[in-house]
């Protein structure tokens, strides 16, 4: 059996789609297999403060956005909407865009919790949306972000 894009990796073979960041290449990894070992340098993925503060964000966007149904939304609601918004906009999967566009995509993300219904009421009531990136790293991680 033939397979597309495979690419040898470690002595295995990993199939999917090619990711360039920079000047180096990585693999996406397809359904049914297994996820590559590590992201590559360069990208949001590789540094472990910044992919948790990514992936706080978004599951913090999705607590608000489940919340706006109390508020009387009632347009469906796809947790993979989000990511499928970030990979049009920033043209890579989300934990795939180079580091230095980590800080549109924290400021995209904290637009669209600030959006939410919930996020507008928290915001006229002075209480804050989410952590920033240095509250959550001293709090959840315990150790000061590198800049």
């Amino acid at each position: 059996m033939k397979t597309k894009n495979a690419l040898n990796v470690s002595g295995g073979n990993l199939t999917g789609a090619a990711i360039h960041v920079g000047d180096r290449v990585s693999v996406r990894v397809g359904k049914g297999s297994q996820r590559p070992a590590a992201y590559p340098e360069g990208c949001i993925g590789a540094d472990l403060a910044k992919r948790n503060y990514v992936k706080y964000l978004v599951e913090r966007y999705n607590h608000y956005r489940e919340a706006d149904a109390r508020f009387g939304r009632t347009d469906r609601f796809h947790y993979s909407v989000l990511f499928k918004n970030i990979e049009t906009r920033f043209k890579a999967p989300t934990y795939f865009i180079p580091e230095g566009r980590f800080e549109e995509l924290v400021d995209f993300l904290h637009h669209r919790i600030d959006n939410t219904i919930l996020g507008r009421v928290n915001g006229k009531r002075g209480i804050p949306n989410y952590e920033s990136l240095d509250e959550y790293v001293m709090q959840h991680m315990g150790t000061p972000v590198a800049a």
